[in-house]
């Protein structure tokens, strides 16, 4: 069975359930009050009658002329009239009582305690209708008593009127209840539709999906709990269509950045086959042909293995306590020989700088690739500065700055993806990955890395890092510059 069939059966079983509960509850309580309405208008006739039977026995009247009253007044009213006596042995009964009441001895007690007033209550017959009753004491009114006289008055009516009018009563409640019962189903199954509905869309979309239909978005409605599933439905797509797209475009990028080697490497492997590099000079330019583009392969599987291990998160990226300032100093010493070969100013401007929790080898590869790309795209006369502070008490920057040629916004705009290289750059020798490595190399440090840069006036690199969590808590901003 569906989710529509479930959802449509489980409300209609809770309003069967709900209105089974009210019924019962109803005619529970509505006998109750029946009962006690027909138990009151009983005493109301019986007062009345024990009244005027008292005053008749006390005015010497003789039984059977009391009696004889009785019997008309029983008659006229519809009850059944007894009279008692100590044990609870009916003496006499109304015409109307033989067929009808059969008073059972077992309702009294079996002596009359003095002082025992009025009681009522309710009794059964062996076939099984159900009748009320109240009875009145008797004993020292009549002057004709003797020890086995008359000690109780009852008077005794069929339950029967009350049984009838809650039968009546329930002939509307049942039509009401039918009619609650067929709206409450109707209700239930727009509710249902409501909540199947969109989570059938979610479903068809998902299968869709699943046989690589990956354009996939469901309309946004339903309950809120059925709404929040549809939007992360819609996000999840989202980002599984901007993931296959991702793929096919690496495959793409890979597959054209190892054509141009391939394409060398062939190119001149034949020509050394064919015999078309005859000298020993030209087979041996060929052969260095080769291997350099061998090695340019070799670099491009190598980062795109590293890339693929940061972004899965197979990298374990250490975190020690390092002096930030002094990974800077030693990235700038790596490079001041290239700098100062090709005639530039190398400047470092550093705070005193707190620690950072990091992984020494990976920052000095971002600082590198910083670095030597500040270098590649810096004209012979200009200058490049690394500068650090600390921004907040949690916060570390530390920026590459360089005086080259600038970055257009458009360009900035793609310099972390891969495989990207600026347009009229100047040395075209890497593999495109530097800048994507180092940017995971950042954020799985908890931190960033941005670019500003206008065109002809340069490009700064910025990298935020965190501090260590001891020295966050200290809040201690460490003060002091210096130049070197």
């Amino acid at each position: 069975m569906g989710l529509r069939g479930r959802l449509i059966i489980s409300f209609i079983l809770i309003i069967v359930i709900c209105l089974g509960i009210i019924a019962a509850s109803l005619s529970f309580l509505v006998g109750e009050a029946l009962d006690r309405l027909a138990t009151a208008r009983l005493a109301d006739m019986a007062l009345p009658v024990f009244i005027q039977t008292r005053a008749l026995l006390r005015s010497q009247a003789n039984l059977d002329q009391v009696w004889s009253n009785l019997d008309e007044q029983a008659e006229a009213a519809g009850i059944c009239i007894f009279l008692v006596d100590s044990d609870g042995t009916v003496i006499r009964q109304t015409s109307n009582g033989e067929n009808g009441c059969a008073l059972p001895q077992s309702i009294f007690p079996r002596k009359t305690a003095a002082g025992v007033r009025t009681f009522r209550g309710t009794f059964i017959r062996q076939d099984g209708k159900s009748y009320i009753y109240i009875a009145f004491p008797m004993a020292g009114i009549l002057k004709i008593r003797d020890p086995g006289g008359i000690d109780w008055l009852v008077l005794s009516a069929s339950r029967a009127g009350a049984v009838s009018i809650l039968s009546e009563m329930i002939r509307p409640f049942l039509l009401a209840g039918l009619v609650a019962l067929v709206l409450s189903i109707v209700i239930a199954i727009i509710l249902a539709r409501s909540v199947y509905k969109p989570i059938g869309r979610v479903k068809q979309a998902a299968v869709q999906m699943a046989q690589g239909k990956y354009d996939q978005e469901v309309p946004v409605e339903g309950p809120g709990e059925v709404k929040e599933l549809a939007s992360s439905f819609n996000d999840m797509a989202r980002q599984v269509k901007g993931t296959q797209q991702t793929l096919r475009d690496f495959v793409a990028d890979v597959s054209h950045e190892l054509r141009t080697p391939l394409t060398s490497i062939k190119g001149f492997a034949q020509a050394i086959q064919d015999g078309t590099a005859q000298t020993k000079e030209a087979q041996v330019r060929a052969a260095g042909i080769i291997e350099e583009e061998a090695k340019r392969m070799i670099r491009l599987v190598n980062n795109l293995l590293e890339l693929s291990r940061l972004e899965s998160g197979q990298v374990e990226v250490k975190k020690e306590q390092l002096d930030i300032g002094e990974v800077v100093q030693q990235c700038q010493e790596i490079f001041a020989l290239r700098a100062e070969e090709k005639k530039l100013f190398l400047v470092t401007e550093m705070d005193a700088l707190p620690s950072v929790p990091g992984d020494i080898d990976r920052l000095e590869q971002v600082f590198n690739n910083l670095l030597d790309n500040a270098i590649k795209h810096t004209p012979q006369g200009g200058s490049i500065t690394i500068r650090g502070c600390q921004v907040s008490k949690e916060l570390i920057e530390i920026s590459v700055i360089d005086t080259g040629p600038g970055i257009s916004r458009e360009q900035m705009s793609h310099l972390f993806e891969r495989f990207y290289r600026a347009e009229g750059a100047a040395e075209r020798t890497g593999t495109g990955l530097g800048l994507t490595i180092a940017r995971q190399i950042i954020l799985a440090h908890g931190g960033d890395i941005r670019v500003s840069s206008q065109t002809g006036k340069g490009a700064e690199f910025t990298v935020k890092l965190p501090v260590m969590k001891a020295q966050k808590e200290d809040g201690n901003l460490h003060a002091g510059k210096g130049k070197s």
